[in-house]
This record gives structure tokens, sequence and C-alpha cells, in this order.
């Protein structure tokens, strides 16, 4: 126990002579490093000045604390105000974290170089209490900084929240909610955009992370939102770019549907019409409105797509299971796919004398003859809106 008193009074000798002599030599061996190791600190959004300031506080704290001095209240936040910051300015949190990793090596580069001038430098408890005692220290400041990232994040996602819901609520009419979304939300204000809602009981950020990193791949800007049970997105995607569709994959088991939008400000009606055309369908997968037009009529409709569900199936409900799924099987075929008796026949593995049959049970109880088109478009609605929780 005495030895290893000693040991860290030596180590803490070596921080106080650094922290005094030697300080401004390491602040800028530590940014020099810092901008030659870790591209994100060059040409970003942090200048030489700005990150010099920083290190400096942050490396007087961590020799603070290796000496075992009481810290300032100046210096008391350093490494957590650092953290916030650069999280303001966009800075990865990884880049972050590496410059910190870059202190640990210097700090105790620096330790050893003054340990030698004490003439313990190559005494090899020195050398192994000094790394461990440079390491904790710089890993205080290093779970600081990323609490001050964290929460600063988090004040961000606010932010940025509230600037996608106030652009969604005023739309074109007012050019200030679209210039401030364009702002906060790294978007332009104009260009082509695409829009998703998708429908998601429990939300699932994982399959979003993986949205994130293809979109990513194909550097296109983007911002995802969570509200309620629903996922929203509006990604900027020039017309010759790739299918963003293709990107969005991994939403592929819930149903999602995207639209395209002229412009920031025309975000809020394409949002509306893929919300509606979510809302009147069941079937999973990532579909533009374009291939879903009757979902969308069924899903704006509301009680009176209701009514037409009910006047279309309700007839039925006196039949057995078999002959109601027989007749269901025929109708939905002819619906789906259009064509022929002999088509229909063909497709359902029926004799074509069964599918008339059918036809003619079906326009018996319910009024809809299929074969004229006002009818079929009625009977194709109630097949949008239809889906097992409502037969």
């Amino acid at each position: 126990m005495a030895t290893d008193d000693h040991t860290t009074r030596l180590v803490r000798d070596a921080a106080r002579r650094v922290l005094g002599i030697r300080l401004e030599e390491v602040i800028d061996r530590a940014v020099d490093r810092t901008i030659a190791d870790e591209p994100g600190y060059t040409g970003g959004p942090v200048s030489r000045d700005d990150l010099r300031y920083h290190m400096d506080r942050t490396l007087r704290l961590a020799l603070l604390r290796l000496v075992g001095d009481s810290i300032p209240r100046s210096l008391s936040d350093a490494a957590f105000d650092v953290g916030r910051i650069r999280a303001q300015q966009q800075v990865p949190l990884a880049t972050v974290l590496h410059s910190f990793r870059i202190d640990l090596k210097v700090l105790w580069e620096a330790l050893i170089t003054e340990g030698r001038h004490l003439g313990i430098g190559t005494r090899a408890d020195f050398l192994e209490l000094s790394s461990l005692m440079v390491w904790e220290t710089v890993e205080t400041n290093t779970e600081e900084v990323v609490d001050g990232y964290q929460v600063a994040q988090g004040s961000l996602d606010e932010i940025r929240s509230a600037a996608f819901d106030q652009l969604l609520i005023d739309g074109a009419d007012t050019q200030q909610s679209v210039d401030n979304a364009a702002q906060i939300l790294h978007l332009p204000v104009s260009g082509d955009f695409v829009c998703l809602v998708g429908a998601f009981p429990v939300p699932r950020p994982e399959l979003v992370g993986e949205c994130v990193r293809q979109l990513e791949t194909i550097a296109v800007p983007y911002y995802f939102s969570w509200y309620a049970q629903e996922l929203r997105a509006v990604i900027h995607a020039p017309r010759d770019h790739v299918d963003i569709a293709t990107a969005l994959g991994s939403l592929g088991d819930h149903v999602c549907t995207i639209v395209d939008a002229d412009g920031l400000g025309d975000v809020p009606r394409a949002i509306r019409l893929a919300r509606t055309a979510v809302h009147g369908r069941s079937t999973a997968g990532v579909r533009h409105v374009r291939e879903d037009w009757l979902h969308a009529v069924a899903g704006a409709g509301g009680e009176v797509a209701d009514a037409v569900h009910a006047a279309v199936f309700g007839p039925l409900d006196d039949l057995s299971h078999y002959e109601r799924t027989a007749i269901l099987e025929t109708v939905g075929d002819l619906v789906e796919h259009g064509g022929s008796i002999a088509d229909v026949a063909e497709r359902t593995y029926r004799h074509r004398n069964t599918v008339r049959k059918r036809l003619r049970d079906f326009t018996a109880l319910t009024g809809l003859d299929v074969s004229r088109t006002r009818d079929l478009a009625t009977t194709a609605i109630a097949f949008a809106v239809d889906h097992p929780g409502r037969r």
C-alpha cells in the first residue's frame, strides 16, 4: 500500500508539471493529432480555434483530476459542455469519442516525458499506474461527454419533431414554417421528395435504422418521425435517383404508403394522402399510392366506406361459410385481375359454369352486377376496405 501511495504521488507530481509547464504544448499536440487523424474535424463545422478552446478545457479538467485538486466551477462541466456543443454542431458521437482517445494517448505521453525529468520515466510501477490513472480520468471525461451529447441530442430531436409537426400543420400556406423545417431538418426547400407513412402498432426503430443506413449509402437527405402508432418520413430524392422504395425495404412487413411531393411545402399534402391510403389498407408492404388508389379512396371515405362495405358483404352473412367463401373467391378474383369468365375460371381452377353461377348469386344477393362498370367500382371499393376483422 505504501508503494502504491508513493507511486500515486509520483504520477500526480508528473501531472502537476504537465499542468503547470507543458499544458500549451500538450494542447497543441492534441489538436494537431486530432485534425490529422480524425476526418470529422477536417473541413467540418468545428474550427481549429473551437477545437483548441474546448481541448484546453477538457485537458485541464483531466489533469486536475489526475493531480487530485478540487475542480473549479468554471471547469466542472467542461466535458459535458463539449458533448452538448458537438451534438448541436452535428458532429458524429464516434468522432467526438475518437478525439478523447487521442487525448488519452497525448496525456500519457506527456506524463512519461515529465516522469523522465523526475528520473522515474522507466519505472515499471510508474508506467503501469500512470497509464491506469490517465485511462480512468479520460474515461470519466468521456462519460460526461456522452451524457452531454445525449442530452443535446434529445433536445435536438424535440426541436426537429416540433419543426416537422409545424410544417405539417401550416403547409405551404406559411413560408416561414417551410423555411424553418428546411433549416432544422437539413432538407432543401425545393426539389422532389418521397413521403412515407407506415402503420406500426409497435414502434420498430431498428427497422428505421436499416433504412437510414441504406439512404446514407446513396447519399440522400431524410427525416423520420414517430407519431403515436405511425411512422412518418420525408426523403429528398431527385427523379433520376435510385428507387427509394428499395432503400425502405426493411419496412416491408408493415403497411406503408409512399407519395411524391413537389417541394417541401407539398409534404403535408403527401403525408395526409399517404396516411389515408394506409388507413384503407390491411396488407403489408411498401407501396406507392399510384398502386393503391382504391385503398386511398376507401380510407378517405370513413362512414361512406363502411356503408359500401356493409352493402356488399352484409347480404352474404346468411350464407354458409363455404358458400360465402366461394362467392368471394370468384368476385374477388374478378375485382383484382379483371378479364372474362373464362379468365376467372382459369385463374381459380373452376369450371366456367361455376363462375357464372357464383356471379349470378352475388348479383341476386347484393343487387350489384359486376359486368357493369359502376357496380364493379362499388364492389372494388368494398374489397379495398375489407379485411378478416371486418368480415
